[in-house]
């Protein structure tokens, strides 16, 4: 396409995200049954609906469609993730890559866009990439992975519809001096002596234990407990506001 077209006119290509079940970009389940038009952010998500089979000549009588006793997985899609591949995408001539995020949180879009940001620079620079940043891109939500059509079929995935959930949001910094003394709104439970990290604005993540915190009144505080709650914690070092504070929890399946 690149040797084709004028070269200001400038090329978009999907790199990270959820595929539907048509996997090209087509869509099309969502608008046909729903009318709404997933192409412009608006997918109903058919393809976790439950379905069941029917033969058009026996109307009414329905079959179920399962693979176990949990449910079906026929329109079960993986998520692409091609952030090993940014040479290949910078080298075909792409302008602009796109990272999919309906229904994704902050946390998501923040965690997602900030490791293809530092990978792209890494690889325009010609400086081999800082493996945090691939690893980053582990610590969202997400199915398991594939690069979708670049390289070939991507195949489906059956054992499982559940996403990959390793990781949970504790807490966000919205307040830290250069001490590192941090105040921070509670958003899940942890406690201190926790193995925890921190990761920010343009900040390479880092690990440390959590430690006996303060609440709004000065007193110690070994466990926040009610979302939005407002503490202090002391951190290593001057982290940037609208830092995350997450750690390890078992949310989701990887087999």
């Amino acid at each position: 396409m690149r040797a084709k077209i004028p070269e200001e006119l400038e090329i978009e290509t999907f790199c990270h995200g959820a595929m539907c079940v048509s996997y090209s970009g087509r869509c099309l389940l969502s608008n046909y049954m729903t009318g709404r038009d997933s192409n412009r952010g608006q997918c109903a998500q058919p393809c976790r609906y439950q379905y069941a089979l029917m033969e058009e000549k026996r109307p009414g009588e329905y079959f179920p469609v399962f693979e176990d006793e949990k449910g079906t997985y026929i329109m079960n899609s993986r998520d692409m993730c091609m952030i090993d591949h940014l040479d290949d995408i910078m080298d075909a001539g792409i302008d602009c890559i796109k990272i999919e995020g309906r229904a994704k949180s902050a946390y998501y879009a923040a965690i997602v866009t900030g490791a293809y940001r530092h990978v792209l620079d890494d690889v325009a620079a010609g400086r081999e990439v800082d493996p945090v940043w691939r690893d980053e891109v582990e610590h969202v939500s997400h199915r398991h992975y594939s690069t979708g059509f670049y390289y070939g079929q991507p195949g489906q995935y059956y054992d499982n519809s559940r996403y990959i959930r390793d990781w949970q949001v504790c807490a966000v910094v919205t307040d830290c001096d250069k001490d590192g003394n941090a105040t921070l709104s509670l958003r899940n439970k942890f406690a201190a002596g926790d193995e925890i990290e921190l990761v920010g604005p343009d900040s390479r993540p880092f690990t440390m234990t959590a430690p006996v915190m303060e609440d709004s009144e000065g007193f110690a505080l070994r466990e926040p407990r009610t979302p939005q709650t407002v503490f202090k914690m002391k951190l290593p070092h001057c982290v940037p506001p609208m830092s995350f504070v997450r750690h390890a929890v078992q949310l989701g399946a990887k087999d």
